[in-house]
């Protein structure tokens, strides 16, 4: 039984094996060259534009750490306000 008053969920995108190509169609788009590499323990995923290179566990990590880039730029590394403890501290105990 549904609760009448709950929100319908009309949308959920979960970062998984099915994200991996799309996000990788995104970084391309927007003129990154892709690559892989992998080691015995990890695969790494490499975007490279104008000399600047972002690696990534995955290809949802990639895009992430892309957009950060293209967001905020030299300055990408912002800890205030520190949304992280903002977010922990409103979790219930």
């Amino acid at each position: 039984m549904q609760n009448e008053n709950a929100i319908p969920e009309t949308m959920r995108l979960v970062a998984a094996g099915n994200t991996y190509n799309p996000c990788l169609l995104v970084i391309r788009g927007k003129g990154y060259e892709l690559s892989v590499t992998e080691s015995a323990e990890r695969t790494f995923w490499h975007a490279n534009k104008l000399g600047i290179c972002f690696l990534a566990y995955s290809p949802p990590e990639l895009l992430g750490i892309v957009t950060l880039w293209e967001s905020l730029g030299h300055n990408w590394n912002q800890q205030v306000p520190n949304i992280i403890g903002e977010i922990t501290k409103a979790m219930p105990d």
